[in-house]
């Protein structure tokens, strides 16, 4: 691959959102030629949720138009003249990928897989199969060169590393010796991070993603306001869970006669002290235990000012040879962007490159 620039098309459907990204690579520099997500927050607000069957659908309808526009992209990007939509793929693009391992929804991976098969049949060219948890650990590694995130270069990775993924289907630690061997430290036992942000915005009736929401009521709130338990946060192994954190919060709703909005901003603010306070306390005792290079903070729930802020406060005072790292905000949440990347270092390591024959969801996979 040195002095060689590759292409790669990259499929984003384990939930939903819709994510397609073109990206072009050479001596670890790159071009981002497109990146596009069509959102599905509208059509599941009114649920307080993702409905999957929903979400299939709506993936159904989104994947063609974002392809066309994708193809729109690079057609501009190149300044082609021609129009055919697989003219142009076969010759611009050299590899395909897809997320089919790491979680996620069935019905959405479908959609995506079928599609990234495709075209990898149309256009005979490779796919490479992605692990969502990983692409959102390495979205890390994006070096932009400026605010509009179109250009940059790839950082050195260094190991060992230790990362904390939380999204409102996982909430995992995972150590990293190297490219190939990624040891899952810890997971949820029962409800991630972002679902439990979820629900608490659902029981509150503030809408849906819960996340942001809850954040922004918290600002206003009183984090020592309400003793909100925090599951198994002395436990000696690495694994977490929330649902009993869930309950709590109903059951308190369930007492307050006025609910007034300083009463909302309390919950909101002790709910997201518990869950911070769980999920630092298990990463810096991570840290303290295996001595990373770096630690990195994913996924959606990575978004989180005071999580991230804490953590990055935290490990920069206390272990001074662990750098933080952590994607660019909209990095944090689904996107092609970051199946892009974990692409392009699948290639560079000559890992799960296949035909199109050999693509298969494996939602167990996690790391």
């Amino acid at each position: 691959m040195k002095n060689k620039e590759i292409n790669i098309l990259s499929i984003e459907t384990t939930c939903d959102d819709t994510a397609m990204a073109v990206v072009s690579y050479k001596e670890n520099n790159f071009n981002v030629i497109s990146s596009l997500i069509s959102s599905q927050i509208k059509e599941h607000n009114e649920f307080g949720g993702v409905v999957p069957e929903l979400a299939s659908r709506m993936h159904i309808k989104n994947i063609i138009p974002v392809l066309d526009k994708t193809v729109s992209n690079i057609k501009e990007y190149y300044k082609l003249e021609k129009s055919d939509v697989f003219s142009i793929l076969k010759e611009k693009i050299d590899y395909i990928s897809i997320t089919n391992k790491g979680g996620g929804l069935i019905g959405s991976q479908v959609v995506g897989v079928e599609t990234a098969k495709t075209l990898s049949l149309f256009l005979n060219k490779p796919i490479v199969s992605i692990n969502h948890i990983r692409a959102h650990i390495l979205a890390s590694f994006f070096d932009f060169n400026n605010t509009e995130q179109n250009n940059g270069s790839i950082k050195n990775i260094k190991f060992p590393i230790i990362a904390l993924t939380v999204s409102g289907g996982h909430t995992q630690l995972i150590l990293i010796k190297n490219y190939i061997d990624w040891e899952l430290l810890g997971s949820t036992t029962d409800d991630a991070a972002g679902e439990c942000f979820d629900k608490i915005a659902k029981l509150l009736n503030l809408g849906y993603p819960g996340g942001p929401i809850v954040s922004k009521f918290a600002e206003l709130g009183d984090p020592k306001s309400i003793n909100f338990p925090r599951p198994i946060i002395n436990n000696k192994d690495y694994n977490f869970s929330f649902s009993g954190l869930k309950t709590a919060v109903l059951y308190y709703t369930k007492k307050v006669e006025n609910m007034t909005e300083q009463i909302i901003s309390n919950i909101c603010a002790s709910g997201q002290e518990a869950i911070l306070d769980v999920l630092i306390k298990k990463s810096l005792k991570a840290i303290e235990e295996y001595n990373p290079k770096y630690f990195i903070l994913a996924g959606g729930v990575a978004a989180n000012k005071n999580l991230r802020n804490r953590l990055k406060n935290d490990i920069e005072k206390e272990y001074k040879n662990t750098k933080f790292l952590m994607p660019e905000i909209p990095l944090c949440m689904d996107n092609a962007l970051m199946v892009n990347v974990a692409t392009y270092f699948n290639i560079l390591n000559n890992v799960d490159i296949n035909s199109y024959k050999d693509i298969k969801i494996n939602v167990e996979r996690l790391v």
